[in-house]
């Protein structure tokens, strides 16, 4: 999560730079700044996932995004884990913990999407 949050925050200050040009140079602020901001976060997880089930970091670390069965998630499923995320971190993180305390090695927001990130051997 540490590596796609320095891309996402790439994009960001991207976004707010090519903004802040076209507004002669003032700051910008409000809620269509924060909604495009969102949209930007869920498009580089959406994207990632839907065509590799991978993001930049996850390939680094060698793990990738799957359903149940090992193929590649569909689009719901993407979308319910994106959707759940925020409630395993709003415990204190016990969303992600429950992937140690579970038997199947899952998160909160896989079991309720109904998908599992796994291990790539090395080739």
């Amino acid at each position: 999560m540490l590596y796609d949050g320095l891309l996402i925050i790439a994009i960001w200050m991207a976004t707010l730079l090519a903004w802040v040009i076209a507004n002669d140079s003032e700051a910008v602020e409000g809620i269509i700044v924060q909604a495009v901001l969102a949209l930007e976060l869920v498009g580089f997880y959406l994207y990632f996932w839907s065509r590799q089930g991978q993001t930049l970091g996850m390939t680094a670390w060698r793990i990738k995004l799957v359903d149940a069965d090992g193929s590649q998630p569909l689009l719901k499923q993407l979308v319910v884990r994106l959707l759940t995320v925020p409630l395993s971190m709003a415990c204190a993180g016990a969303g992600y913990l429950w992937l140690y305390v579970g038997d199947a090695r899952q998160t909160w927001h896989d079991r309720l999407s109904g998908t599992m990130v796994v291990h790539i051997p090395k080739t």
